[in-house]
C-alpha cells in the first residue's frame, strides 16, 4: 500500500513538471508573440525607448514607405556580437512600424551570393565586406523607399554608432516622408562645403560634419558676403564667420530679420579653424568676425578684445613642462567641455545635449538700456567662468601655460550663445547704404543721387522697414570653431565610406538650431540621445583639485629658480669686475641652496602626483566593487531571504 502511494505520488510529480514545462514553454511563447512591444527601459537616456520626436515622425507619415533591412545570417554566425546588434536594429525598426501604425511596411532579406536579394541590395548602394577568405560579401544595410520612388539608405549599421542608432533610422524615415526639403541660405568665410570639387566621381567628400548633417535635412544655398538681397524663398539665414560684409549685405540682413525672417549667426573674437587656414607671410591677418552694426541695433554686444573660458569646464591639454624635460598636462580653460550645467533646459535646441566641446569662445552681453529679451542657451559656470585678453592668442600659438596665468574670473556666468527675441528698431535708420562710388563722387552728383533715393524710398517705402513687424528670432553663437570636426568627432573610413563618431554633440546642436528656427522640432529630442563619452565627473574634479596644488608647487619652484639665476648673475659680474673666475663661498652656498631646494620641491611636486593617482585609484576601485560587485552581492542576499522564508514555511506544524 505504501509503495502504490508512493508511485502514484511520483507519477504526479512527474505529471506536474510536465505541465509545468508545456506552461513555460507557452508562456514565453505568448509573451514573445502578444507581449512584443512591450519593454521596460531602465537605461538613464532611456536608449530602448522610441523618442517623441520619432514617434512624431512615423505618425506624421501620409503615405506608405518601405523599409528593407538587408542582414545575412552569414555575418551572424561568423561575428556573434553584430548579430546581437542586428537584433537590437531588428526591434528598432519594429518599434518604427508600430508607431506608424500601418505607414511604414518592414522587409527582411538574407542576401545570400548571387541571390536576387543581393543585387538588390548591390543597387540600392549597400556596402558589402568580406568576412572570410572566401571572398563572399555580407551584407548589413538599411533601404528605404516611398510612394514618389525617392530612396534613403544606411549603407552599413556601423557598431560603433550604436548609440546612434535611432537617429540614423529616423532619419531615413524623415526623409521619406519629407521629401522636400526647406531651404537655408548660407554666408561664410569658411569651407564648410569642402572643396569644388565635391560631389565630382573620384572626388573626396571633404566637407565639414556639421555642414554634411545640416545637408541631409536642408537645402543649402550659398549666398555671397557682398551680396544685397537676401531671396525670400529662404526659410533661416545662417551665417558662420561672416567676415568682410559689405553695408549693402548688412542692411539686406537687417530687413530680413525685420520682415520676420529667422537668423542663426555664428561669430567669434577668434577663430582657432580660420587661424589654422591663414597664410603664414600674413601673421597679422584677422581671425575674427563681428556683427556690431546690427548686434548694436538689437541691444546686445560680443566684446572683440576678450576671449571667454570656464575652468570647470577646461579641457586638458599637453604642454612642454617647464620644470622639467618632459609633457605635462594641464587644464585649457579657453578649450570648454559644457556639460548638463551649462545648457538652459527649457529650450527645445539644447534640452537633451550632454556634451558641447568649445575653443576660445568670446561671450555675449546686452548693452545700457537695451530691452531685448536675451535668453542664455550655452554659458560658464558662475565659480570658473572669466576673460582672457585676445591678444595672448591672436595672431600666434596660444601658450597654455601663459593663458593660465593671465586668466581672471568674472564670479558670474558668462553667455556664450543666447536666442533674442522682441521688438528692435532697424540698424540703417537713414535708409539703404549708398554704393561706394556714389560717395566718392562730388558734391552736385551726391545731391542728384541723394534725390534719386529719396525719391526711390518713396516708391518702395514699404520695402524699407525701420522696426521690426514681429518680435525678432534669432540665436547668436559666440564661437565657430565648436563646428570644425576636430572639435567633436572622429571620421574614420570604412571601405572608401566615410564614417563620423561623434565625441561630443556639437552637430546636435547646430541641426537643432536650425530645426527650430525653421519650424521644426521633431528631431531635436532624438538628436541629442547618446553620447560615445560620458566623462567621470567626481574622478575629474580630485584630479583638478591634485592640479591646482600641482601647479602652484610648480610656479613656487619657478619663482626660486628665477630669484637663484639672478642672484648668480649679480654674483658672475661682481667676479668678473674683479678680474677672477673662482666660485666664492657665496657663491658656491647659493648654488647649493638652490640645488637642495629645487630637490625639495621637485619631491613634493611628485608627492601631489602621487597623491592624485592614489586618490583616482581608490575611487576607481570603489566604483569598480559597486558595479561588479554590487549585483551578486544583492541577489546572495535575496537568496538567503527565500531560503530562510522557505525554511520557516517548512518548519510551521501543518493543521490536520
Amino acid at each position: 500500500m505504501a509503495g502504490s502511494t508512493i508511485g502514484q505520488r511520483n507519477a504526479l510529480s512527474a505529471a506536474a513538471l510536465v505541465v509545468a514545462a508545456v506552461l513555460f514553454v507557452g508562456v514565453i511563447v505568448l509573451s514573445s508573440t502578444l507581449l512584443r512591444s512591450a519593454q521596460v527601459d531602465l537605461t538613464e537616456e532611456k536608449l530602448f525607448t522610441l523618442s517623441e520626436g520619432s514617434e512624431r515622425i512615423a505618425q506624421s507619415i501620409d503615405e506608405p514607405i518601405t523599409l528593407r533591412f538587408y542582414f545575412s545570417d552569414t555575418l551572424a554566425r561568423e561575428i556573434p556580437a553584430i548579430g546581437i546588434y542586428a537584433q537590437r536594429v531588428r526591434d528598432l525598426l519594429e518599434e518604427f512600424v508600430r508607431a506608424s501604425d500601418g505607414k511604414i511596411r518592414l522587409e527582411i532579406y538574407d542576401p545570400e551570393p548571387f541571390s536576387p536579394a543581393e543585387d538588390r541590395a548591390v543597387a540600392f548602394g549597400l556596402q558589402g565586406v568580406p568576412v572570410d577568405q572566401s571572398g563572399e560579401l555580407v551584407y548589413f544595410g538599411l533601404a528605404g523607399t516611398n510612394s514618389t520612388d525617392d530612396t534613403e539608405t544606411i549603407a552599413f549599421f556601423d557598431q560603433s554608432r550604436e548609440r546612434f542608432l535611432e537617429y540614423d533610422i529616423a532619419r531615413v524615415v524623415h526623409n521619406l516622408a519629407n521629401p522636400e526639403k526647406r531651404k537655408v541660405g548660407l554666408i561664410t568665410s569658411l569651407p564648410l562645403s569642402g572643396s569644388p570639387y565635391r560631389g565630382q566621381p573620384g572626388a573626396p567628400d571633404d566637407s565639414w560634419i556639421a555642414y554634411s548633417q545640416l545637408e541631409e535635412f536642408f537645402e543649402i544655398e550659398p549666398i555671397r558676403a557682398s551680396s544685397g538681397e537676401i531671396p525670400e524663398d529662404i526659410d533661416v539665414l545662417l551665417l558662420v564667420h561672416p567676415k568682410d560684409l559689405t553695408d549693402e549685405t548688412l542692411f539686406a540682413i537687417d530687413q530680413f530679420v525685420l520682415r520676420g525672417g529667422r537668423l542663426i549667426a555664428f561669430i567669434d573674437p577668434h577663430s582657432e579653424a580660420d587661424a589654422a587656414r591663414a597664410n603664414p607671410a600674413q601673421p597679422g591677418a584677422d581671425t575674427g568676425s563681428n556683427l556690431e552694426k546690427l548686434l548694436a541695433a538689437w541691444g546686445v554686444e560680443m566684446p572683440a578684445d576678450k576671449i571667454a573660458g570656464d575652468l570647470r569646464a577646461a579641457r586638458r591639454v599637453q604642454v612642454p613642462s617647464e620644470s622639467e624635460s618632459r609633457v605635462a598636462a594641464i587644464d585649457y580653460p579657453l578649450w570648454m567641455a559644457l556639460t548638463g550645467n551649462n545648457f538652459d533646459r527649457n529650450d527645445q535646441i539644447t534640452s537633451t545635449l550632454n556634451q558641447l566641446n568649445l575653443a576660445s569662445p568670446g561671450f555675449l552681453r546686452k548693452t545700457e538700456g537695451s530691452a531685448i529679451e536675451m535668453t542664455p542657451l550655452l554659458f560658464t559656470s558662475a565659480e570658473g567662468g572669466g576673460t582672457v585678453d585676445a591678444s595672448r592668442v591672436k595672431g600666434r600659438a596660444a601658450d597654455p601655460v601663459a593663458v593660465v596665468r593671465g586668466f581672471e574670473t568674472t564670479g558670474e556666468p558668462l553667455t556664450l550663445a543666447a536666442r533674442l527675441h522682441g521688438q528692435v528698431k532697424t540698424a540703417f535708420p537713414e535708409g539703404p547704404p549708398r554704393p561706394e562710388d556714389e560717395e566718392e563722387d562730388s558734391e552736385e552728383s551726391a545731391d542728384s543721387a541723394s534725390e534719386n533715393a529719396s525719391a526711390s524710398e518713396e516708391g518702395s517705402e514699404s520695402q524699407h522697414l525701420l522696426e521690426s513687424e514681429n518680435p525678432i528670432d534669432v540665436v547668436v553663437v559666440a564661437d565657430v570653431d565648436l563646428l570644425a570636426d576636430a572639435m567633436w568627432v572622429r571620421v574614420q573610413d570604412f571601405f572608401g565610406q566615410r564614417i563620423a563618431v561623434p565625441m561630443a554633440q556639437n552637430g546636435s546642436f547646430f541641426v537643432n538650431a536650425v530645426d527650430n528656427l525653421s519650424g521644426s522640432s521633431e528631431l531635436i529630442g532624438l538628436r541629442g540621445r547618446g553620447v560615445a563619452q560620458r566623462p567621470f565627473t567626481t574622478i575629474q574634479e580630485i584630479q583638478r583639485e591634485a592640479e591646482r596644488g600641482f601647479r602652484a608647487k610648480e610656479q613656487e619652484l619657478l619663482a626660486k629658480l628665477q630669484e637663484t639665476e639672478n642672484r648668480l648673475k649679480d654674483l658672475q659680474k661682481q667676479e668678473e669686475g674683479q678680474g677672477t673666475t673662482v666660485l666664492t663661498p657665496e657663491q658656491k652656498e647659493a648654488i647649493e641652496s638652490f640645488r637642495d631646494e629645487a630637490v625639495r620641491i621637485r619631491q613634493e611636486l611628485r608627492e601631489v602626483q602621487h597623491a592624485l593617482r592614489r586618490d583616482v585609484e581608490n575611487l576607481t576601485s570603489w566604483i569598480k566593487a559597486a558595479n561588479i560587485g554590487l549585483i551578486p552581492v544583492l541577489v546572495a542576499i535575496v537568496a538567503v531571504v527565500l531560503a530562510a522564508v522557505r525554511r520557516s514555511q517548512r518548519k510551521r506544524p501543518r493543521l490536520s
